[in-house]
């Protein structure tokens, strides 16, 4: 059986919900990204917002688990400003060079997925080989199941290759 890392940035809690539901699924192991700054309140948005649109790698903090002992990482990010959150592209730019295959999920207020999931690519070198994108809404109102399940079959196929 091949492994599976899930890895997620989640301010909110959104995007970690989604994690622990595709490690859950596919019996796969979960990592965090820590986040070394207080992102808490209105002028952690901020600097959040501001950190994503100027595309900075920041101290994110060292992995407790290690990408090069996995066939397939899947990174999790929320959309910050129609971009990658910093604390994901910093994890992504120190550990990119360990990832043999990666697949990518967003979650999102509003738009800027499909962005994301171009700058996961471009950072990683390499495509997704399976895509989700949830939007903020749809997980609060519990209705992403078939969105979810997709995206765990389409992983599932390609680790079964």
């Amino acid at each position: 059986m091949k492994r599976i890392l899930v890895v997620y940035y989640s301010r909110t809690g959104q995007t970690r919900q989604i994690a622990e539901a595709i490690a859950r699924r596919l019996g796969a192991d979960i990592e965090c990204v820590r986040d070394v700054v207080n992102r808490s309140g209105i002028w952690g948005y901020l600097r959040s917002l501001r950190e994503a649109s100027q595309q900075r790698v920041i101290d994110a903090g060292a992995p407790t688990k290690d990408p090069s002992g996995y066939d397939l990482i899947i990174l999790g990010t929320p959309v910050w400003a129609h971009n990658i959150c910093s604390p994901m592209r910093s994890y992504i730019t120190a550990q990119k060079a360990k990832f043999r295959a990666i697949a990518v999920f967003c979650t999102q207020g509003g738009s800027g997925a499909a962005k994301v999931v171009g700058q996961v690519a471009e950072l990683c070198g390499r495509s997704p080989v399976a895509t989700l994108v949830l939007n903020v809404p749809e997980i609060k109102k519990d209705q992403f199941s078939a969105k979810l399940d997709a995206f765990v079959r389409a992983v599932a196929l390609v680790q079964a290759a």
